[in-house]
């Protein structure tokens, strides 16, 4: 009896601690699964940008296609397309844009300067004896408008900013429509180029040929700026050139115009050849040939009278009045303009009085008087 109450004692102790031993490893092994669990949750990763449904925090917005594989938005097969990337929008359009002219190998400055400058030009003679086709005029419209980006014809700009600041821009142009585009110009500038070239022609040694040339010049430049853009767009137009060569030749052929033309000056009252040398000189800075006599395409007559002029004053100063006037004629005797001016000068001697009347002729001549006219005549004849 009392053997047997040790022996039961004893197991009972003995399982006692195998029971105390298995809970703590159950214990062990229960925080160890559910450490598994947690940090396996924790350390998977978003399967993406979406929100968990019921959440309030917004998606983060994925970029366009043309930013991660802009070869598949715009196949270069169909578009020129180049993709810049600032940390400002208008300076990532901006990057874009050179870019692109970069390809072109053109410079935008000179080419939105000479589409200004025809567009001018066209507006100028609207009305005139020279006349310009409505396409010519609608093309001089767009070349200045909002729509036509930096001189190119065609450019779409297009932009995107991710959350974390970063901006992407994209210039293109389209292959088949800017070029048909620009061929349809092409040949519309190359037809107002021929016909100011031919009436040009029916004119020898004018200043209307010389305001002819010199406008087909201007539309040669522009139309040299689209031929270049085209072959860019278009490589097999490369083998096509312009019917009138190039903008250069046409620079060349107003150049010899204006030397043809020889304007002969004659004076009376012009003893010194002091109001010839003048009127010579003003036409000799605006490129035109002057002569005293010989065969010329225009005659600019003039004559000038000097005075005393009788002026009461307290000073007794002695003063002189010059009357000048002038007519510029063409090879057939018709009066082109005319014009008349007049002034006094004042000093203490009669002779310095004279000379200083003389030398506000000479002002007016190149200032304000004839140089002003003649220019409004010039500007007029298209």
């Amino acid at each position: 009896m009392g053997l047997s109450n040790k022996s039961t004692v004893f197991w009972e102790e003995i399982m006692t601690k195998k029971i105390c031993l298995i809970v703590r490893i159950l214990r062990f092994t229960g925080f160890l699964f559910l450490a598994v669990i947690f940090f396996s949750c924790a350390s998977t990763p978003a399967v993406n940008s979406q929100p968990a449904k019921g959440n309030n925090q917004p998606a983060t917005p994925l970029p366009p296609l043309w930013v991660t594989d802009q070869e598949k938005a715009y196949p270069d097969r169909d578009w020129l397309c180049v993709v810049e990337a600032e940390q400002d929008v208008k300076l990532a359009q901006n990057a874009a844009v050179v870019r692109l002219s970069q390809v072109f190998r053109v410079d935008l400055v000179s080419i939105t300067d000479a589409n200004r400058q025809l567009a001018e030009s066209i507006h100028n003679v609207m009305g005139k004896k020279v006349t310009i086709t409505s396409q010519s005029s609608s093309i001089a419209q767009e070349l200045v408008s909002t729509s036509t980006v930096s001189g190119l014809i065609g450019l779409q700009v297009e932009s995107w900013s991710n959350p974390n600041g970063r901006s992407y821009a994209n210039a293109r142009m389209n292959r088949r429509e800017c070029s048909a585009r620009y061929l349809s110009m092409i040949r519309d500038n190359e037809k107002a180029i021929s016909g100011l070239m031919e009436e040009a022609n029916r004119n020898p040694r004018t200043f209307e040929a010389y305001q002819m040339l010199n406008l087909a010049y201007t539309f040669a430049q522009v139309t040299d700026n689209f031929h270049t853009l085209l072959t860019v767009l278009d490589p097999s137009a490369i083998s096509t050139r312009p019917s009138y060569g190039n903008a250069m030749a046409l620079k060349s052929l107003a150049d010899n115009a204006k030397r043809s033309i020889v304007v002969t000056v004659k004076v009376d009252g012009d003893n010194a050849g002091r109001i010839e040398k003048a009127f010579t000189e003003t036409l000799n800075t605006r490129g035109f040939r002057t002569g005293s006599s010989g065969d010329s395409s225009y005659v600019l007559s003039a004559s000038l009278q000097v005075d005393a002029a009788d002026i009461a004053n307290a000073n007794n100063y002695k003063y002189a009045r010059y009357i000048l006037n002038y007519s510029l004629k063409n090879k057939a005797g018709v009066e082109l303009f005319s014009s008349s001016d007049n002034g006094r000068e004042g000093h203490t001697s009669d002779s310095e009085a004279r000379q200083r009347a003389i030398r506000a002729a000479e002002q007016s001549i190149a200032t304000t008087g004839f140089a002003v006219n003649f220019d409004a005549f010039f500007a007029s004849l298209l």
